[in-house]
């Protein structure tokens, strides 16, 4: 089931994201940014943008346990919406959920206050292929030589409209 994040959903989310990152980049990023991740700060930024309206925070939920979650956010103050996270557990990668988490944040995007959807991941994330099967393109890419050896994040970008 995917819907929309709630208070009370902080604490998984949290957790989802610490341990999505140890099993997405073990071995792509430095160990020490790795090593460094944690639940309790990423707890406090989810309690900040669960509740925040510009932020559309969905997750996906099976059996009562939260297995991934999308953050967009629609920037009041720019043409721009962004997907800010995008994680879902190695265990469920592949059944279509990250698709349908992805349509039903790009379904909020309107052309009349949004010309753009954006995101960014990190070059080596074998995911990152997914983003051009939902039809997004490589824009650009910027350095993030300081998460480890040859990283960058690639820039990729939907037209609304």
């Amino acid at each position: 089931m995917i819907r929309k994040a709630v208070a009370n959903d902080a604490q998984q989310i949290a957790e989802i994201h610490v341990q999505s990152w140890k099993e997405s980049y073990t071995g792509i990023l430095n160990q020490d940014v790795l090593d460094a991740l944690s639940i309790p700060k990423r707890l406090m930024l989810w309690e900040q943008l669960i509740p925040h309206p510009d932020h559309q925070l969905f997750v996906y939920e099976k059996d009562g346990w939260i297995l991934g979650f999308l953050d967009g956010y629609l920037n009041p103050n720019h043409d721009i919406a962004e997907i800010r996270a995008f994680y879902l557990l190695k265990s469920v990668q592949g059944e279509g959920i990250g698709r349908a988490m992805f349509e039903k944040f790009y379904q909020l995007v309107h052309p009349q206050q949004h010309s753009i959807l954006r995101l960014e991941v990190i070059n080596k994330n074998p995911s990152r292929y997914f983003y051009e099967k939902m039809g997004g393109k490589a824009v650009g890419e910027q350095d993030a030589s300081d998460l480890g050896d040859g990283i960058t994040e690639v820039f990729y970008q939907w037209d609304i409209g």
